[in-house]
């Protein structure tokens, strides 16, 4: 099983910012389908958080390919917030009570027509930010791209990439392999 996650110290960090005031967040300005590319900051009343996704070689069936990952990054004056492509910086202001941060993490099985099991991956696919009036979700889709759906959201399972279409990426008929996808919510506000 490869595990392509966010670590324990990135999700510490994350957690960190359950309770506090959440003044904004900073990123490239959204497309008409709500992507971003590759970083956001949560900038909150007592520290900056930045979240990217960023390609990372991995072994993958067999060989290495660069396949997309969440990293959660503490931005000091030292290592200020910059953004992953050249363009401008737009704030998106929220000034809500953080309530709970949700990490949704996939596990995906992949076997072969004998239905022995040829790739593991587990991988985290969206962040979701529950304030006390509002709820944002940060998902990932295509894992081999770097971009971001960034979106305010009143029902997030709806609209992060779907366990659907996970299993049909991961799929191939070709090759008569079929995947499997075990989603889980892990709330950070109760770990």
């Amino acid at each position: 099983m490869i595990i392509h996650s966010i670590t324990s110290r990135e999700l510490n960090t994350l957690k960190s910012l359950v309770g506090k005031k959440l003044i904004c967040f900073k990123s490239q300005q959204k497309d008409s389908w709500n992507r971003i590319f590759g970083n956001i900051l949560l900038v909150t009343e007592v520290s900056e958080v930045e979240l990217r996704n960023e390609l990372t070689e991995i072994e993958y069936f067999g060989n290495t390919e660069e396949v997309s990952k969440f990293y959660v990054n503490q931005i000091t004056k030292d290592k200020p917030f910059k953004l992953m492509v050249e363009d401008s910086i737009t704030e998106t202001p929220v000034n809500e009570i953080i309530e709970d941060i949700i990490v949704i993490k996939d596990e995906i099985d992949v076997k072969d027509s004998s239905e022995n099991s040829i790739y593991e991956i587990t991988m985290d696919d969206a962040v979701i930010i529950k304030t006390d009036n509002s709820v944002y979700a940060i998902s990932r889709e295509w894992s081999l791209e770097e971009e971001l759906i960034f979106i305010k959201t009143s029902d997030y399972m709806k609209d992060i990439y779907s366990v659907e279409q996970i299993v049909s990426e991961w799929s191939d008929e070709d090759e008569k392999t079929v995947a499997t996808c075990n989603r889980k919510e892990i709330s950070l506000k109760n770990s």
